[in-house]
């Protein structure tokens, strides 16, 4: 292995009064950065990004059910929690029966073992108890299973003592016990 040392250009221009030392440069700097806005402007930019993945999974995993259905960019990016546990998330509503309980659509990231980054969208809908249920989509095919196999009205809560199918292959919540709504 080699190692090439960059020295910099000689400047004739400069005497050395005028020349600011390259610390001193970093230090003034640095001294007038705003820590808050930057950490802000990180998180939106990482709820933007949510949003672009969102929608890029949603079209192309989902394009005959969810792609056909949802109107584009629809989604409401949230920035990553300071926890590192919780990446950035995209959600959008899919609207309700009751005008109250609304489903959702929700979008993260998580990683896998060896570090790659997996899209993972989960269905939120309500339950009849008041309470949520979290249901992650793995593909188009167990979303349009699930939805057959649901005897509500498009939009209405779930039953509590009913189990979809998909839910035992899925990361549902089975506690399902989020009072607030998600959104």
């Amino acid at each position: 292995m080699s190692v090439v040392q960059m020295h910099p250009a000689v400047r004739h221009d400069r005497t050395t009064d005028e020349t600011t030392a390259p610390i001193v440069a970093l230090c003034q700097r640095v001294a007038g950065a705003d820590l808050v806005s930057r950490q802000r402007e990180r998180g939106e930019a990482a709820a933007f990004q949510a949003v672009l993945a969102a929608e890029a999974a949603m079209i192309g995993s989902f394009p005959d059910t969810l792609g056909a259905a949802v109107p584009p960019m629809s989604w409401t990016g949230y920035p990553p929690v300071d926890d590192a546990a919780h990446a950035a998330c995209a959600v959008t509503p899919l609207g309700s029966a009751d005008g109250d309980h609304s489903w959702w659509l929700h979008a993260t990231q998580r990683h896998d073992q060896l570090g790659e980054a997996q899209h993972v969208l989960t269905l939120i809908a309500p339950c009849t108890c008041g309470t949520y249920l979290h249901v992650e989509i793995p593909d188009e095919d167990a979303l349009i299973m699930m939805l057959d196999e649901l005897d509500t009205a498009p939009g209405a809560p779930v039953a509590c003592d009913y189990r979809l199918r998909i839910r035992s292959a899925s990361y549902a919540d089975p506690a399902h016990d989020d009072f607030e709504p998600p959104f």
